[in-house]
């Protein structure tokens, strides 16, 4: 006995199956039909709330489904509860279902971490008034959950530790030890506010404080004394605001990311290929990139000279795989020769800054390009020293790109601990000294400052690589 149904637009027969004497069940079984899946998947996203934070099913027949309805809407991540306890589950949750299959009581099981994600909403609340603090819980206690902080200090502590499972901050302006314009500069050097709204609470109600407080990137700014409704209401639409933008931008980062994943691995080939003519095994080009990368980040943490965002820090990392494109013109004698290089062969050699750039330079297309831009710097002034005395143009100081100080300072790190054919390799410790008493050259005294604050990690950099 079968039972004809149209599902989502594809027409299907289901076998009815008896559960007791006045109950059949169509048996609609996705396992191994996987154009049903996709259709159904479609449908019921399209009848699904507009805002939601995950999704969520019961083993096993729906996993499919779910899976397929993460794939289309971005979702990274979606949790299934267990029929029964497993070993895997750690402080699990578990509730009482009655099943229409089985006509009894079933239990399902969910673990903790899982749990924890899927409760009410995080909101931190950082305020030195215990007052303050207390008259706001009692608002939103009861549909989220509360962190507090009494100076901005701890806050970026909990904020630290809580991530991206923070959905709102409320933050007070004026605190000890750290104020709210403090804790808005540092989550803005931390890329927090890109993730992480903040609604600004505050009794200052000068429009000069207000307006600094948008310019420096809070989402809202509610005043004291404190009207329940309104700050509920601003609340909500401010958390229902960014999981959308950031569903969205999941959607749109899954888009790039393969083109990304291309682009680098097309740089990389090439790079590898410049690197192989000069007798190296590649590793350098992975090294530059990592030793970049970390050094950006500690640039970013000690100093605002450099306002740098993410995607600019992400392209100079990729750039600095291109330093020495132009060593492909260089006759690899020169390149590879055991000795020291004469006068003349150590001109040729210096023209591998200006020879890349023309090859960059070719690429009439993409020449106005970000990435090609960015490779650009890093490619013709890498060589060039704080001082003036490097090449090819004898830039000083932040006449040079910030990009190209950095890939600088990364590329005769990299140099030094590395065996090449004309020396054998420094030890990690006798390489940092000699770049911080000068014998390299000059360096920005901020990137010497960041080496000398993260030299203990480069000898687990350099070693994960090779």
């Amino acid at each position: 006995m079968k039972y004809k149904m149209n599902i989502a637009g594809l027409d299907r027969e289901l076998p009815l199956c008896k559960v007791s004497d006045d109950l059949y069940i169509g048996a609609f079984i996705m396992f191994g039909d996987a154009e049903i899946t996709v259709a159904c998947a479609k449908a019921l996203l399209a009848r699904a709330p507009k805002e939601y934070d995950y999704l969520l099913t019961a083993e096993a027949k729906s996993i499919p489904l779910i899976h397929e309805m993460a794939r289309q809407s971005g979702a990274s991540e979606y949790f299934v509860a267990r029929k029964g306890m497993k070993v895997y589950l750690t402080d699990p949750i578990h509730v009482k279902v009655h099943s229409i299959t089985t006509q009894r009581e079933q239990e399902l099981y969910l673990g903790g971490e899982d749990a924890e994600k899927i409760r009410g909403k995080k909101i931190l609340i950082v305020d030195d008034s215990e007052m303050n603090r207390a008259i706001l819980c009692e608002m939103l206690g009861k549909d989220y959950d509360i962190l507090e902080a009494g100076n901005g200090r701890d806050g970026l502590k909990l904020l630290r530790e809580n991530g991206t499972s923070i959905s709102l901050m409320l933050l007070d302006i004026v605190m000890p030890i750290m104020d709210g314009f403090e804790v808005l500069n540092t989550m803005a050097k931390e890329n927090l506010l890109d993730d992480i709204p903040v609604i600004m609470i505050s009794s200052e109600d000068s429009d000069n404080i207000i307006q600094k407080a948008y310019e420096m990137g809070i989402s809202d700014y509610i005043s004291r004394p404190f009207d329940a409704k309104i700050v509920y209401r601003r609340v909500l639409n401010t958390i229902t605001l960014y999981t959308k933008q950031r569903r969205l931008v999941s959607l749109v980062t899954d888009q790039i990311r393969e083109k990304e994943k291309n682009n680098n691995m097309m740089v990389t080939i090439l790079s590898h290929i410049v690197e192989f003519r000069n007798g190296e095994s590649g590793a350098h080009v992975l090294h530059i990139r990592r030793l970049t990368e970390r050094i950006l980040k500690e640039l970013i943490r000690v100093t605002d000279r450099y306002p740098l965002t993410a995607d600019q820090r992400e392209l100079i990392v990729m750039a600095s795989a291109l330093h020495d494109i132009g060593k492909i013109a260089i006759d690899e004698k020169i390149l590879n020769k055991p000795g020291r290089l004469t006068p003349e062969e150590f001109e040729v050699i210096k023209t591998h800054t200006v020879v890349g750039v023309e090859i960059l330079d070719k690429l009439d297309i993409y020449r106005d390009e970000a990435m090609i831009r960015t490779a650009r710097e890093i490619c013709r002034w890498h060589h060039e020293r704080y001082d003036g005395r490097g090449y090819p143009d004898g830039l000083k100081g932040d006449e040079i790109p910030i990009s190209a100080q950095v890939v600088a300072l990364a590329d005769v790190y990299d140099a030094l601990v590395g065996e090449r054919v004309y020396k054998k390799a420094y030890s990690h410790e006798v390489a940092v000294q000699m770049i911080l008493s000068g014998e390299c050259g000059a360096f920005n005294p901020l990137l010497l400052e960041c080496l000398e604050k993260i030299a203990p990690e480069l000898p687990a950099l350099e070693s994960s690589l090779t």
